[in-house]
């Protein structure tokens, strides 16, 4: 690697850390928790109906881990449960109160991200989300990394997703 890469990556670094830092803090502020629980509302509302066994994946948690977050959630009367169970398992579901709590955790993030963003004018601000797009649809090898990389994101303002548009490209090559 050259100086210049070796600055870059580690600059990346830097900023990755501060950013992860600021959506952290600003979705732990609204959910009253630390950990996955953000997380686990952002991936049950893209995909109503999953099972505790489906969260497990984008969220990196054990089995017994994400019972008790999933405990947690239904206990805070964000998340239902429903279904035959068994094999199959129980249907996951925000409820009306985690949809509410859903909506502003992606407020608080989208504030907290563009404040990080607010020293770039527009032109660099298009510049950026084009080097984005590459960089992260360069981290996709399967399905488990498409939900892992946008457990968090506002799926609804990201238009043409590059992680998912990579996923496409990705299926109609095998």
């Amino acid at each position: 690697m050259h100086a210049q890469e070796d600055r870059t990556a580690n600059l990346l670094g830097a900023l990755a850390l501060e950013v992860a830092h600021a959506q952290q803090e600003a979705v732990n502020a609204v959910v009253g928790q630390s950990g996955a629980a953000a997380a686990a509302i952002v991936v049950i509302a893209a995909r109503p109906g999953l099972t505790l066994e489906y969260l497990r994946g984008p969220l990196g948690l054990s089995q017994p881990g994400a019972t008790r977050l999933v405990e947690r959630l239904v206990a805070a009367g964000w998340v239902e449960r429903s279904g035959p169970g068994g094999r199959r398992g129980l249907e996951l579901r925000l409820a009306p109160a985690g949809e509410a709590i859903f909506d502003e955790l992606l407020l608080a993030r989208r504030a907290a991200v563009n404040s990080v963003l607010a020293p770039l004018d527009a032109e660099q601000q298009d510049q950026l989300s084009a080097l984005l797009e590459t960089l992260l649809a360069a981290r996709v090898g399967g399905r488990a990394d498409l939900e892992r990389v946008c457990r968090l994101c506002e799926r609804r303002v990201c238009g043409r997703c590059p992680v998912g548009g990579a996923m496409d490209r990705l299926l109609q090559s095998e």
